[in-house]
């Protein structure tokens, strides 16, 4: 999903001239006047000339496949009874357009034909006098006259590297998810109650047990970190290389520290018996959550005030800043200047999961359902 994403986007790589895009559309005239003619002339130059018989049938179809973006049928009797209304005699009459539900483009050439008609009326009523044809001269010359386009690359627009950063910041979900899960299935399988029973009455320390099942989570959390990152790299290279190789190193890095939260958690629940359908669901709505927060969704920049103070207790948002900031990268003495706060507070996170994971392990061992110490106190 992230990469059809980040593939899909498109980063200020705008075309430096700009063309208007041309509908394909058919006009069905059976009015015959200058002012039917002068409509049919305005759209062939607005958009693409598609022939389509004048039945029922085939009109129906040109609209339902899609061969057609936008039907107009000119009813007989238009251009003159038109031209009445306009100088402000009888009902104007009505046009039948028909849009493809497959584009919006449709909508758009309608709106340019009533502004063209709306040019046509003014010139009519301006002018009471004048012949049809003299009527659409002016509208056509007022036509003529529109505002010049020019493309412009704006200074904020994401360019270069941006492509493979947006990945990076998006893969915190997938990230987060994967390691939770993955690891929560290590883990569970500690759980297991004749293995747990043989790990109690073992020589084993429970903290040389709890670091070993660390140990074993840390190198599914290492897998799952390169084949997030190998991808991107795979898929992204293009826009990777435009980083410095500094901030390359930093963004993987980064990834890497974030990944340690979704381990510690893991391990957390791992610790307090958790199974892998809890495991799971956690996994997910963390990530989901971290992600939201950590800017990947929207922008905190348009979040509520109080919104990103509640932010800044996840550690995606701290991961996000430093992604950022990459692209802006020279140097290493720049990228330690620039994230070495928000690397700590990646790091501080980790741990501070972690620590209460080893509590909590503690306490579960000590209590009475874990069969420890207070199982042994019970009375027979």
């Amino acid at each position: 999903m992230v990469l059809f994403m980040a593939g899909g986007l498109n980063f200020g790589q705008a075309d430096q001239e700009f063309s208007a895009t041309r509908a394909p559309f058919t006009v069905i005239d059976r009015d015959g006047s200058a002012v039917s003619r002068a409509v049919v002339d305005f759209l062939d130059a607005q958009g693409e000339w598609v022939e389509v018989a004048d039945q029922q049938q085939a009109l129906q179809d040109a609209v339902a496949t899609g061969q057609v973006d936008f039907l107009l049928i000119v009813p007989a009797g238009f251009g003159e009874d038109f031209l009445t209304a306009a100088r402000g005699q009888g009902a104007e009459p009505q046009l039948e357009a028909v849009f493809s539900y497959q584009s919006a483009s449709g909508m758009l050439v309608d709106t340019q034909v009533n502004q063209y008609l709306g040019l046509v009326r003014a010139a009519a009523a301006l002018n009471p006098s004048a012949s049809d044809v003299d009527v659409v001269s002016t509208a056509n010359e007022a036509a003529d006259n529109s505002a010049a386009v020019e493309v412009v690359q704006s200074p904020q627009a994401a360019v270069g590297a941006d492509r493979f950063l947006f990945y990076l910041t998006w893969s915190s979900y997938p990230l987060t998810a994967a390691i939770v899960v993955s690891v929560g299935l290590v883990m569970g399988a500690f759980n297991r109650v004749d293995l747990r029973r043989r790990i109690l009455v073992s020589a084993q320390r429970n903290s040389s047990v709890s670091l070993q099942k660390v140990a074993a989570g840390l190198l599914v959390t290492v897998a799952v970190w390169a084949v997030v990152a190998g991808l991107g790299l795979a898929v992204f290279w293009e826009s990777a290389r435009c980083l410095s190789l500094a901030g390359l190193v930093l963004a993987l890095g980064a990834m890497l520290l974030l990944s340690l939260t979704p381990l510690a958690i893991a391990f957390l629940l791992g610790q307090l018996g958790a199974t892998e359908t809890v495991s799971n669901a956690v996994g997910n709505i963390l990530g989901m959550v971290f992600t939201f927060f950590g800017g990947a969704w929207v922008s905190i920049s348009l979040l509520p005030p109080a919104i990103r103070v509640v932010a800044s207790f996840s550690p995606v948002y701290w991961y996000t800043n430093i992604v950022e900031g990459c692209a802006q990268v020279s140097s290493w003495g720049q990228a330690l200047a620039s994230s070495a706060s928000s690397l700590g507070i990646l790091l501080l996170f980790a741990a501070a999961v972690f620590i209460a994971a080893l509590v909590a392990g503690r306490l579960r061992l000590q209590s009475a359902t874990a069969g420890g110490n207070s199982a042994a106190a019970r009375p027979r």
